[in-house]
């Protein structure tokens, strides 16, 4: 085993962290910079939906993509292609250049994303998947919590141009990077996938299975106020009179709750009696997060405010998530599993396609406060149809119980 085999673990989790980053520096920016060039909410909307097309057409083409070439290979590729985003806004400054962005963002990130979860889900380091895939989101929580700092400051010390480098950098970082690890999964390995279920009998049985139905009401639910909260609080922000610095460490505020829960996730749900209760907790601590900011025009530039609310925001979305997951992996039969997670991840960007441009559509006609009100409802409405499922899901909880364990999956688990 060559030095780089033994690091290659450590390595794909910095370029996680480093990808995450990026990412959520080009969340913050993108509102901001779109508004200054005078664009209105409903192309705001759009364009902060852009990236989610390619995973909901391309998701299941991409991931045989990587799986003939080889994910190691598709993860630096994939990085390379991310930083042509940057690239694309320091040459075509403008409303065309922030366009061909985000497109190039939604693309390659599908690509470097199945790459990473293919990587890590063939690793033979002595550990578990879950304790791998439990570092790895660690990982990526740390990047999102620290990128919109740093851009903030950015943007307000030395402008949006100097974001676009600062991301640039970044970006190509994690390439080399990336190409470490390349260069020390020189054998290729592929995740070890389990013979999959497709046909449509599979998907009305995995659509009725009720770990299935909690973990899509859930993800789903969450990504949708989570989604109108990234396109338009910063906005709404910049409009009080806050600024960049200030909007970049609320955000980040919210990934440090979710990031420092993660670890105390089964404390929790002792706590809180159960994974579906938990869940249920989560969606409502969402709702009450994003709804809330309804109040932020009567409110003002109240930083402890908006502090109060990316807290519980980022408390329920740091459960939400991983417990989506592991309800379908507790629920869902081994041979359904990987279609049951792809289901899952497609009904989330269906959400990231469509949300934030309804969205758009509501806030110029409505403002702000109607957007965020109207994301909060959704999801309080989505959190209501979940109470009614809790029951059902725990007798179905105890009923696996009773059976022989089952080999685990190694799938790679979503976000």
């Amino acid at each position: 085993m060559t030095r780089l085999d033994k690091l290659a673990f450590p390595l794909q989790c910095t370029v996680a962290a480093m990808l995450s980053a990026s990412t959520s520096m080009m969340a913050v920016m993108v509102p901001l910079y779109a508004t200054s060039l005078g664009l209105g909410p409903e192309w705001l909307g759009l364009l902060v939906a852009m990236p989610g097309m390619f995973p909901v057409l391309l998701a299941i083409p991409a991931s045989r993509i990587v799986d003939t070439l080889g994910p190691a290979r598709w993860l630096f590729i994939g990085m390379l292609g991310m930083a042509t985003a940057p690239v694309s806004l320091l040459a075509l400054p403008g409303v065309v250049g922030l366009a061909m962005s985000r497109l190039l963002v939604g693309f390659f990130q599908l690509f470097v994303t199945l790459s990473g979860q293919s990587l890590v889900a063939s690793l033979t380091n002595g550990r578990g998947h879950q304790s791998n895939f439990a570092v790895y989101s660690t990982l990526l929580a740390l990047g999102r919590m620290f990128g919109p700092i740093m851009v903030g400051a950015i943007i307000d010390f030395a402008g949006f141009r100097a974001s676009f480098v600062a991301v640039l950098v970044l970006l190509l970082m994690a390439s080399g990077v990336a190409y470490l690890v390349m260069l020390g999964n020189s054998r290729t390995a592929n995740g070890t996938r389990v013979g999959l279920d497709t046909g449509r009998a599979s998907v009305r049985s995995i659509v009725g299975n009720v770990g299935f139905q909690m973990a899509v009401l859930s993800s789903s639910g969450i990504f949708l106020a989570l989604t109108v909260r990234e396109a338009f609080m910063p906005v709404m922000m910049q409009d009080l009179g806050m600024s960049a610095t200030t909007i970049g460490s609320l955000v980040s505020l919210g990934s440090l709750t979710a990031v420092l829960i993660r670890p105390i996730i089964p404390r929790v749900t002792t706590m809180l009696r159960g994974p579906a209760r938990t869940l249920v907790a989560g969606m409502v601590a969402v709702a009450a997060g994003v709804g809330a900011l309804a109040l932020g025009p009567v409110v003002g530039g109240s930083a402890l405010f908006f502090g109060v609310l990316a807290v519980v925001t980022g408390f329920g979305s740091g459960v939400g998530f991983p417990l989506s997951i592991v309800s379908v992996a507790t629920h869902v039969p081994l041979n359904q599993r990987g279609l049951a997670l792809s289901l899952r991840l497609s009904s989330n960007h269906l959400v990231e396609l469509t949300a934030p441009v309804l969205g758009g559509l509501l806030v110029a006609a409505a403002g702000y406060s109607a957007g965020f009100a109207a994301a909060g409802a959704v999801l309080a409405a989505l959190t209501l149809i979940a109470i009614k499922r809790v029951r059902p899901y725990e007798e179905a909880t105890d009923a696996e119980a009773d059976l022989p364990p089952k080999p685990a999956d190694t799938r790679p688990a979503g976000h």
